[in-house]
């Protein structure tokens, strides 16, 4: 494995010499990572498959092969089960199809792009912008939060700021919101009792190519982003530590019960670590 090292305390978190493992390739553009009771699930965007990967018998199968162009996808322990951005149909839905988010004040969402589930079993998804949309819609990029029993949307940002707001993670606490901006290079932290939300780290683009897109964060608070050159690791203070180096553009990761699961373009990755991940993505 190829590290980029900023500060040595990440040897900490990552052994620089394990290996950058290759698990398969041929995809059109993997994404969506989410680990759920020993079973890897990815998207593959482009062409509109869900699959899922078994380390114990190193099998993929297709899992769904009309996904709706699902993109992010998380677990909510919760209720058990898997969560999706689902874009062509401009919602929030279960994996049977369920429509769980579909409209802000009767108009349907952008499309969503990414999701997570807190403790309590709120549902955060970005909405960004990105397309040309037919018939009412929002206007605007959105970060949203929505509380299932009270079925109540609640927009966190109406964004300016964020004119791409893409990935999620929770800090351990659940009391910061972090969000990817892909078009800034950066992640934001949004305090959400106060919702004040301010720069936390911008990202250098001479380290390589990629911007950031998706992040997932370990039990300490540290932060494994996407972004150029690879995959970022910054400390809870914002303080980036160095960089896994990847061989393609890496969209998205998230943990699994060795270390991070990396979907890079056409191929899926796994790196171990030496923190296990939180308690909003690891899910053993």
């Amino acid at each position: 494995m190829e590290l980029t090292i900023f500060n040595r305390d990440i040897l900490r978190l990552i052994d620089k010499n394990d290996e950058l493992e290759k698990i398969s390739s041929g995809f059109t553009f993997v994404e969506g990572p989410v680990f759920v009771k020993g079973v890897q699930y990815f998207t593959d965007f482009m062409v509109n498959k869900i699959y899922k990967y078994e380390k114990s018998n190193n099998k993929i199968t297709l899992v769904d092969d009309n996904s709706h162009y699902s993109i992010g996808m998380t677990y909510d322990p919760i209720k058990d089960r898997i969560l999706r951005c689902t874009r062509d149909l401009r919602s929030i839905t279960d994996m049977d199809g369920n429509v769980i988010v579909h409209e802000y004040k009767g108009v349907p969402i952008n499309g969503s792009n990414d999701i997570i589930v807190d403790s309590k079993g709120r549902i955060f998804f970005t909405d960004p912008l990105t397309r040309k949309i037919e018939g009412p819609q929002v206007g605007h990029s959105s970060v949203f939060m929505f509380d299932e029993g009270k079925q109540e949307l609640t927009l966190l940002e109406k964004t300016k700021t964020l004119p791409f707001p893409n990935g999620l993670a929770l800090s351990p606490d659940e009391t910061i919101l972090y969000i990817i901006d892909t078009r800034h290079l950066a992640i934001y932290a949004m305090d959400l009792a106060g919702g004040n939300m301010e720069l936390f780290v911008r990202m250098d683009q001479s380290q390589g190519e990629g911007g950031p897109d998706g992040m997932r964060l370990d039990k300490e608070g540290n932060i494994y982003s996407t972004g150029p050159g690879g995959i970022w690791i910054i400390t809870p203070a914002g303080e980036a530590l160095g960089i896994i180096k990847m061989p393609e553009f890496a969209a998205n990761l998230c943990f699994d019960d060795t270390g991070i699961f990396i979907t890079a373009s056409t191929s899926i990755y796994h790196v171990k670590t030496k923190i296990q991940g939180n308690k909003n993505d690891n899910h053993n």
